[in-house]
């Protein structure tokens, strides 16, 4: 039996590996990697970080003009840099279409994307963990 464990640490991976060759293990350490941008990279989200960027860039409203992530973007709404380690999936699941749930004060608009966008956008969303 061959035994492996990936564990994936920030935007790389390591294996441990018994039993196997090296072209088994590099297959399986490619597999890993380009898999780790969808849900199992993500902690079980859905959704892929990658296209919840452009969601991010292009939605309407677009989310860039009131909020910044790094460098860029607006400064009217909260910086989203690290949003990833302040809120999860579900409650982004929640908040994004109906950000009045919490606070019917709140002035951000609803997001309007549905279905395989909002889920990629709240990928890329968790998936941010900046240094704020």
């Amino acid at each position: 039996m061959i035994e492996v464990a990936v564990v994936h640490v920030d935007e790389g991976v390591r294996m441990k590996v018994a039993g196997m060759s090296a072209v088994v293990a590099l297959v399986i350490a490619a597999v890993s990697v380009v898999g780790s941008t969808t849900a199992t990279g993500l902690g079980g989200v859905k959704g892929d970080p990658v296209k919840g960027r452009k969601v991010y860039l292009n939605a309407n409203p677009q989310c860039s003009l009131c909020h910044m992530i790094g460098a860029s973007g607006g400064k009217f709404g909260p910086d989203l840099t690290a949003i990833g380690k302040k809120r999860d999936a579900a409650w982004l699941a929640k908040y994004l279409p109906n950000p009045k749930f919490e606070n019917p004060a709140n002035k951000m608009p609803a997001v309007t994307v549905k279905g395989k966008d909002l889920e990629d956008l709240i990928a890329y969303l968790v998936s941010l963990k900046g240094k704020k």
